[in-house]
């Protein structure tokens, strides 16, 4: 398996790694500047055998470490794109329509970030696509309005597959691990809310993984929840590989430092509400 695509972390890239083996890909998404989440999932990576880490977004923002998050995901990731936070990042005009914890998380990313930092921001892709086998965007592969659409339910899913003619799309943005998957091949083809099937990994076991067969479906929208801020009801780092060559999904979970990471938080002088739900996975 290889990428077939020219779009990457920067163009400068593209090149160099645009027939490089892609079989077996780690995929993560919404870290949120939680540096110590992160440190811990790429360890866990570390393990795994993966050919490449894709990251889909939303690497800064609420989190007091976006500067570093960013910087360590560059070193890491073979590919990856912008997400939500990113584009406020470097685009004003967004913020009024975001909350006052979100708008903080920006503001603060933005004064620590350098003139180049900011220029590699904005020269991320905001999608990409690997050998007419899987597709990556941030929230949905249906464009949606300033407000970013996010794929919550049935209904999203099966408007949203009008977006997808490969076989897999990779998206993350709610922060909720899982799958929607139809039985229909038919590429960009929209389906009734009925023909979706749903899945939610849930792993009470730390290290625990749950497997998703891929091949049972013509498309599925994946989502591998978030490193930095998972909204599931499960605190622990959320990631998932997908194998492209025998089309299976792991989703993993990874336990991490909280308290370390809301003292961080919390010395930054971020908002109580980005830290206090890290122990909620709320």
């Amino acid at each position: 398996m290889f990428v077939d695509t020219v779009t990457s972390i920067g163009p400068a890239h593209a090149a160099a790694i645009s027939r490089k083996p892609m079989a077996r890909l780690a995929v993560i998404s919404d870290i949120h500047g939680n540096l110590v989440a992160f440190e811990e999932v790429l360890r866990d990576i570390d393990s795994a055998r993966v050919d490449a880490v894709l990251c889909l977004g939303d690497t800064v923002g609420y989190g007091p470490e976006s500067k570093e998050c960013l910087a360590l995901m560059r070193r890491a990731c073979r590919l990856a794109i912008r997400g939500n936070h990113e584009d406020a990042l470097i685009d004003d005009a967004q913020m009024p329509l975001w909350n006052s914890v979100a708008r903080t998380g920006i503001a603060y990313a933005r004064r620590t970030m350098t003139h180049d930092e900011l220029e590699f921001v904005a020269e991320l892709p905001g999608s990409f696509s690997i050998a007419h086998v899987a597709f990556a965007v941030h929230d949905s592969p249906v464009p949606s309005d300033a407000a970013h659409g996010y794929l919550r339910t049935a209904e999203d899913a099966a408007f949203a597959f009008r977006g997808v003619s490969e076989p897999i799309c990779l998206v993350g943005h709610t922060h909720i691990p899982g799958c929607f998957s139809t039985t229909s091949r038919t590429d960009c083809q929209v389906v009734a809310p009925e023909e979706v099937t749903l899945f939610t990994p849930q792993d009470p076991e730390v290290g625990g993984v749950m497997m998703y067969d891929l091949s049972r479906f013509g498309r599925t929208i994946m989502n591998p929840g978030s490193v930095g801020q998972p909204r599931d009801g499960d605190p622990r780092a959320s990631y998932a590989i997908v194998d492209l060559e025998h089309s299976l999904v792991e989703f993993r979970r990874v336990a991490y430092d909280i308290e370390l990471a809301a003292r961080r938080f919390r010395a930054a002088g971020l908002p109580e509400a980005t830290f206090e739900r890290l122990a909620l996975g709320a």
